[in-house]
């Protein structure tokens, strides 16, 4: 059995976008568990000049998880995958629909990743029981703030690149790390780009 647990963490970028469609910085992270024994992990980070929220840094976070789960090749295993974005949760059951313009192509993207595997099980968990997933996406915002190119590249310093990353809901990543156990996966190691949305 495969456990996947994912978290999202979204950081507002103040005077970037209205309150409506704010800009912000979006970093994930997931763990994959064979039994009790972490058999991949990843963090990253994206920005985005509008429409950046929780509910997107949360979908990333399992986008991004079960594209590892497919990289691993565990179709027909099962597979639990925890979150504690309720909303998230229910929406991959089914239990819920995604009624966010914003949000429908983080649902069909993670929708078609979950489509791979023969038996996912979605789980709802709280914060507290989630904590390996949210140091992970922690990790990310340190990152980034510790080494602020990638961010300044995005924001830019010109007039005109700030009153256009006002508009912009393209994603650009800042961070993508995936570490994978020599033996879970042939001839692996960092993903270089991740897929597009």
């Amino acid at each position: 059995m495969y456990t996947l647990r994912f978290d999202g963490l979204f950081m507002e970028l103040s005077g970037r976008a209205s309150r409506r469609s704010p800009a912000g910085i979006m970093s994930y992270g997931w763990l994959i568990f064979r039994g009790d024994q972490v058999v991949a992990q990843g963090h990253g980070a994206y920005a985005r000049g509008r429409d950046a929220s929780s509910n997107v840094a949360e979908y990333l976070a399992l986008i991004e998880g079960l594209d590892a789960l497919s990289d691993l090749e565990v179709g027909g295993e099962l597979i639990k995958v925890f979150g504690d974005a309720k909303t998230v949760i229910d929406q991959m059951r089914g239990h819920a629909a995604v009624n966010s313009e914003s949000m429908w192509p983080f649902y069909v993207r993670a929708k078609k990743l979950a489509n791979r595997f023969l038996n996912l099980r979605w789980i709802w968990t709280p914060r507290k029981n989630n904590k390996a997933a949210d140091r992970l996406t922690r990790r990310a915002v340190q990152q980034i703030q510790t080494d602020r190119d990638s961010l300044d590249a995005f924001l830019g310093t010109t007039t005109a690149r700030k009153a256009s990353l006002k508009q912009n809901r393209k994603l650009h990543l800042l961070m993508d790390l995936r570490v994978y156990q020599p033996s879970n996966r042939r001839g692996l190691g960092v993903r270089p780009q991740p897929a597009p949305l």
